[in-house]
C-alpha cells in the first residue's frame, strides 16, 4: 500500500532528476509496491506517426510496444479509448473488454506480465490528450493507494513534459490571486471546502467558487490537477 509519506518521497527524488530514463526508474520503484510494474505516458495520436507535440513514453518490454503499434492496438484498446470519456483516473478491471479485439489484446498482453491496470487521464495546453498507463501481474491497489497513485502520476507528467521539452515549452500559466492560493494550499493538505471555508472564513460554496476558477485557469479536469500543477511550479507545498 502507497501512503503520502511514500508521495512526497517521490516528489523529492524528481525535482533533481534530469533524465528521462532516471526519472523512468524512480516512478517505477514508487508504483511497484501496488504489484505496478509497468507503464507508459502516451497522447492519443498515430502511434507509427505521431505528431512532434505528442508523448509516448513508455516503460513495457519493447518486443510488446512493437507489436502494440505495428497491429495498431492502440486504435481499439478500450484502455485508451475510456481516456476521452473519464476526467479522473480508472480501474482496467472496471473496462469491458468483451468485444473480440480487446479479447485478443490482452490475451498477447498478459504474455508479458500485463494482467490489470490502473490509467490516469491527461489534457493539457498545448499538447493531446492521453495517459498515464499503469500495469502489472498481481495487482492490489487499495482506495488510499489508489489516490496516491494518481497524485504521482501527475507530477510524473509534468517531469516528463519539463525533461523532454524544456522549461520554454511548459505552458504559461495565468496567475492565481492570493485566495485562490491560499484555498489550493489547504485543498493540498485535504482540507475539504467545509474545512477550508471556516480556515478562511468563507462560505463553502465561496472556496468551490475558488477551486472551479483555477482548473479553469490551468484548464484541467480536476482539482487533483491543479494540486499537481501548483506544486510542481512551486506556487504550494504538499
Amino acid at each position: 500500500m502507497l501512503s503520502l509519506v511514500q508521495l512526497q518521497d517521490f516528489i523529492i527524488k524528481i525535482q533533481p532528476i534530469e533524465t528521462l530514463c532516471v526519472l523512468q526508474q524512480v516512478f517505477r520503484e514508487a508504483i511497484k509496491p501496488t504489484g505496478l510494474d509497468k507503464h507508459s505516458c502516451v497522447s492519443l495520436v498515430d502511434m507509427t506517426n505521431p505528431p512532434f507535440n505528442a508523448i509516448q513514453f513508455f516503460d513495457f518490454p519493447e518486443e510488446w510496444v512493437n507489436r502494440y503499434i505495428s497491429k495498431a492496438y492502440y486504435k481499439d484498446d478500450i484502455v485508451l479509448k475510456s481516456i476521452l470519456k473519464n476526467t479522473g483516473p480508472y480501474l482496467w478491471k472496471n473496462l469491458d473488454k468483451s468485444d473480440k479485439r480487446n479479447r485478443q489484446i490482452y490475451a498477447e498482453a498478459k504474455e508479458f506480465g500485463i494482467y490489470d491496470g490502473m490509467t490516469v487521464p491527461f489534457t493539457l495546453p498545448g499538447y493531446y490528450p492521453g495517459g498515464i498507463n499503469m500495469a502489472g501481474e498481481h495487482v492490489d491497489i487499495s482506495p488510499d493507494s489508489y489516490h496516491v497513485l494518481h497524485l504521482m502520476a501527475e507530477y510524473y507528467l509534468w517531469k516528463i513534459i519539463e525533461l523532454g521539452q524544456g522549461n520554454d515549452y511548459l505552458p504559461i500559466l495565468p496567475k492565481l490571486s492570493p485566495r485562490e492560493i491560499e484555498c489550493l494550499a489547504l485543498m493540498a493538505k485535504g482540507k475539504s471546502d467545509s474545512m477550508i471555508g471556516k480556515i478562511l472564513a468563507l462560505s463553502p460554496r465561496t472556496v468551490s467558487s475558488y477551486m472551479e476558477n483555477i482548473r479553469t485557469k490551468y484548464n484541467v479536469h480536476t482539482r487533483t490537477q491543479a494540486v499537481a500543477v501548483a506544486v510542481f511550479i512551486g506556487l504550494i507545498r504538499p
